[in-house]
């Protein structure tokens, strides 16, 4: 599959700007045949705690990007923001099919609560998982990254995760060790989407890159704004087969061994 990376930089809360931008490139992807297009999370406002802006923008990016999708048949992968009943949003990753549907439609289970995203967000509670070319996927959202659980369980019917982030220049080297490690440790191909450059007093990394499952980075973005392309192989089946360390995970142990300490404690 012929996948278009869409490392941008994102105006924060220009949902107008942003689109513009996003269709431009969505185009582009198109031409150079790529299959799907991926944006960074929260892909047209930013990480944003400003929710009516957010909620007031969710239909025109559906309308859009569904628009932009049907007109040149591909797949597009894109963050939003839905309204909940408590006054909180929920923070979602969306892939559209090339005729405007939803094959995929997750939430983000960990709020990035040391910046208060918990207080603004409410937390997702199941995963999500499509299959596009041929190649069974799934996506997790930024700071979901630092919980191995969620990987762990997504790789029982992934071949190759998505994760669009707004992950922190200070904090890069965080996000490059943990994209190989769950690469390596669940035997999938890792897909991180991140942006660049500014929003308000917070900078962006860049540093979108592919891991495949032996934790080979086989593209990098570096930190500059970039439409970037790769192919990824349906192979995951043949890694695992060579070295079979996956099949060895004892995930109901685990989760008993999980629930031992809790009691204890």
């Amino acid at each position: 599959m012929k996948i278009a990376v869409a490392q941008t930089e994102i105006r924060q809360d220009d949902p107008a700007y942003n689109l513009q931008k996003a269709e431009r490139w969505i185009a582009e992807a198109a031409f150079n045949q790529a299959e799907l297009i991926l944006f960074p999370e929260m892909s047209f406002t930013g990480f944003s705690n400003h929710l009516q802006l957010q909620f007031a923008a969710a239909e025109t990016i559906f309308q859009r990007m569904q628009a932009a999708a049907k007109q040149h048949r591909i797949h597009i992968g894109f963050g939003w923001t839905s309204a909940e009943s408590d006054g909180r949003g929920k923070n979602h990753y969306t892939i559209l099919t090339p005729d405007g549907e939803s094959c995929l439609d997750y939430t983000k289970i960990h709020p990035f609560s040391y910046c208060q995203e918990d207080r603004f967000f409410q937390k997702g509670t199941q995963l999500a998982h499509a299959t596009i070319s041929g190649i069974p996927v799934s996506v997790l959202i930024c700071y979901d990254l630092r919980f191995p659980e969620v990987f762990r369980i997504a790789a029982r019917s992934a071949a190759l995760i998505f994760v669009p982030a707004n992950w922190l220049s200070r904090r890069s080297r965080h996000w490059q060790i943990l994209l190989q490690a769950r690469a390596i440790e669940n035997q999938v191909y890792l897909l991180g989407v991140n942006c660049v450059g500014t929003q308000g007093d917070l900078q962006f990394v860049g540093g979108s890159q592919l891991v495949d499952p032996e934790g080979t980075v086989r593209l990098d973005c570096g930190s500059a704004e970039q439409l970037a392309y790769v192919t990824v192989d349906s192979d995951v089946a043949e890694f695992r087969q060579a070295f079979p360390t996956y099949r060895d995970s004892q995930t109901a142990l685990y989760a008993d061994l999980y629930q031992t300490v809790r009691n204890n404690h």
